[in-house]
């Protein structure tokens, strides 16, 4: 009998070896695979994404330069909110001549009202930026990227990071829609960040100078955030601005 249960365990033993083993044959790990995307694919994902937005904070710096907003008038920085497709509401600083300004702004469309810095009173104005028309998701920025040429990635896209970087080069023209008469035939290289989970486009990089007011090595920055976060937009009245 001894025996007997000896044998009997031995047996029992290889049985569970053997049926693990078994096991780990059958069901080996799979490991999640990753879908490596092209730099147009990437742009044009983003680009469809930026036509869905009802509304999204931006901001527009300078890391060198400034741009001129009307003769005379140069902003350094304006950030603000916006509603798609041609609502705009935004707080400007910048220098007129060798006095520092602050103002605010609305744009509706082509039309754009601006506070007067010493009274304060709206009044209708024509600048030499459209910044209404820049910000239209589905014709303004995002449809940028789409004109570069040379588009690259930036980084290796397979890294652990939560952003695609890309980088690529635009005809100064294209950038009429926000500064109004651009040089011709000179290009600006453009770096951008758009998110790998909803291919948002949270910031957009315009290095160059792309108009005859612009100073050499000119860097426009531009942010985005708050996306379909609701906002009210106060539009001036007809009386206000007149």
């Amino acid at each position: 009998m001894k025996y007997i249960y000896i044998y009997t365990m031995i047996l029992l033993a290889l049985t569970l070896t053997f049926g693990c083993s078994k096991q780990e044959i059958i069901k080996p790990e799979v490991d999640a695979q990753v879908v490596e995307l092209t730099v147009s694919q990437v742009i044009s994902n983003s680009g469809e994404y930026m036509t869905t937005l009802t509304s999204f904070r931006f901001k527009m710096t300078h890391e060198i330069g400034a741009t001129e907003f009307l003769p005379g008038l140069d902003v350094e920085e304006v950030s603000g909110d916006v509603q798609p497709p041609d609502l705009l509401e935004a707080e400007f600083i910048g220098m007129f001549g060798a006095f520092p300004i602050r103002s605010m702004l609305v744009a509706i469309g082509k039309d754009n009202y601006l506070t007067n810095p010493l009274t304060g009173v709206w009044e209708q104005i024509e600048p030499t930026v459209n910044l209404g028309g820049f910000f239209n998701s589905s014709e303004g920025m995002a449809s940028l990227l789409e004109k570069m040429t040379d588009s690259k990635f930036l980084t290796d896209q397979t890294l652990d990071s939560s952003n695609y970087e890309i980088r690529g080069e635009l005809a100064t023209a294209y950038l009429g829609s926000l500064l109004g008469e651009t040089l011709e035939a000179e290009n600006v290289v453009v770096e951008a960040t758009i998110s790998k989970t909803n291919f948002a486009l949270s910031k957009i990089k315009f290095i160059g100078k792309a108009k005859e007011s612009d100073i050499d090595g000119t860097i426009r920055l531009v942010t985005m955030s708050k996306f379909n976060v609701p906002v009210e937009i106060e539009v001036p009245s007809v009386a206000d601005a007149e």
